[in-house]
């Protein structure tokens, strides 16, 4: 395999975030670790790009906590679209409580971490969520 395909099959997340200073550090978090990255300021852009884009990230990392849509509804749009339905998705709140966290599980996030989080846990999780998708070396 050359080089070229192995950047093709880079594996991409989307990182909903309103807050433009976080939402740019975790992507630059994602990008230095290998990852592809699309950012979106806002929940109905997200939910624009995933609907409207023949290419779909393979993991969504999501705030909880935006102005126009909160994470919890968009996670509610991607687990109640059938194309969407099994994409893992990551939530990231500063609300550090337990009803949030059980929240987002019950609703059918993948993953779901408090900030201030480090970047190491973020990526390892992130890896063993899309371990399945990484190319055959």
């Amino acid at each position: 395999m050359n080089d070229k395909s192995c950047q093709d099959k880079k594996i991409t997340i989307m990182v909903v975030d309103d807050e433009v200073h976080m939402r740019r550090l975790i992507g630059r978090m994602l990008h230095g670790a290998g990852f592809k990255v699309i950012e979106t300021a806002s929940g109905s852009e997200a939910l624009r790009i995933l609907t409207e884009s023949p290419h779909k990230p393979d993991l969504i990392t999501c705030d909880i906590s935006m102005p126009d849509m909160d994470g919890f509804e968009i996670l509610k749009a991607v687990r109640t679209t059938p194309e969407l339905s099994n994409l893992p998705v990551i939530m990231l709140t500063a609300m550090g409580q337990l009803s949030e966290a059980d929240r987002a599980k019950e609703m059918g996030a993948t993953g779901y971490i408090t900030k201030p989080f480090s970047a190491l846990s973020l990526i390892d999780l992130i890896r063993a969520e899309t371990a399945h998708i990484r190319p055959d070396e």
